[in-house]
């Protein structure tokens, strides 16, 4: 297919394009300890991968590859084996802003209820310029649309109310992305997995410390970090989100499923939804996970 490729603007042959990578679907399925994976948008149809455009032409495909490949053998598959001191080179910053880029490409405009300022409408033309600069390496760094990653793990206690019942199942494996914010605030969000990927549009009064990818090198590791309080309200509504759009599963496949876990119970027994499963139990107790038959 022939077009205008979305990043460098020439006219050329149009990859298929992932918006968020092919590598954390395969991850996703492999893990699952059933190896299939249904998408919220249509819990009734076994999905083998994410949403993918022709937009990107082979040049700017094979760059974007690059960033992903570093990424995923450097920092998401050592994690994800209990590695929890990473190291990052300038790989790192470019993998995010070329996340955020696509985010922002992708959901601008799409969601009809989505409301913006003047003020935010215009930050978020500047921020496409900006990671597009940065991405064609004619720019040093993002500027003040700066690169923003959280990881977290499964939660064995915590004191704060009103968590969905499936939240250690969405926090470390839920692979999703928006545009998200308030008047005061916009960003760009991807999860991939037990990773948070979140684009600076216009950062609000409340502080983030310690989780800026920096631009040369830095090292990943567990530690205290400061976010704003809104990004809880956030990580709540879309394991909510997850939740209701999975009990609307048909008993049909609700049987499918059932079947693939008798049928591989030792691989799912020691997989890492197994895991995630497990601490959603002990935080919220066996009839709050499985009264409405969830699933991943």
């Amino acid at each position: 297919m022939d077009g205008s490729c979305a990043l460098c603007g020439e006219h050329k042959a149009l990859m298929e394009s992932h918006v968020l990578p092919a590598f954390a679907y395969r991850w996703l399925r492999d893990s699952s300890g059933k190896g299939h994976i249904r998408s919220t948008d249509n819990p009734n149809k076994r999905v083998q991968d994410g949403i993918k455009l022709y937009w990107l032409c082979g040049e700017c495909e094979t760059k974007f590859s690059a960033y992903e490949t570093a990424f995923a053998t450097y920092a998401f598959h050592p994690w994800n084996k209990g590695q929890e001191r990473v190291p990052y080179k300038d790989w790192l910053l470019k993998f995010c802003v070329s996340i955020s880029w696509r985010v922002l490409k992708f959901c601008r405009g799409r969601n009809s209820d989505a409301k913006y300022t003047d003020e935010q409408n215009g930050l978020m033309d500047q921020a496409e310029r900006r990671w597009y600069a940065f991405l064609q390496d004619d720019v040093p760094h993002p500027a003040k649309f700066e690169q923003h990653l959280l990881i977290f793990d499964v939660i064995e206690d915590t004191d704060i109310q009103g968590l969905p019942s499936n939240f250690n199942r969405f926090m470390t494996r839920a692979i999703t992305f928006d545009i998200v914010g308030s008047e005061k605030s916009l960003m760009t969000y991807a999860k991939i997995g037990k990773f948070n990927v979140f684009g600076i549009i216009l950062k609000g009064p409340n502080k983030w410390e310690g989780t800026k990818v920096h631009i040369k090198h830095g090292l990943l590791k567990p530690g205290s970090f400061t976010i704003p309080a809104g990004l809880l309200d956030l990580f709540t509504d879309k394991a909510n989100h997850s939740a209701s759009a999975m009990s609307k599963m048909s008993h049909r496949q609700q049987g499918k499923i059932d079947a693939a876990f008798r049928k591989n119970i030792d691989s799912f027994a020691g997989s890492d939804l197994f895991k995630a499963m497990h601490a959603d139990v002990s935080m919220f107790g066996v009839d709050a996970v499985f009264k409405k038959n969830e699933t991943e």
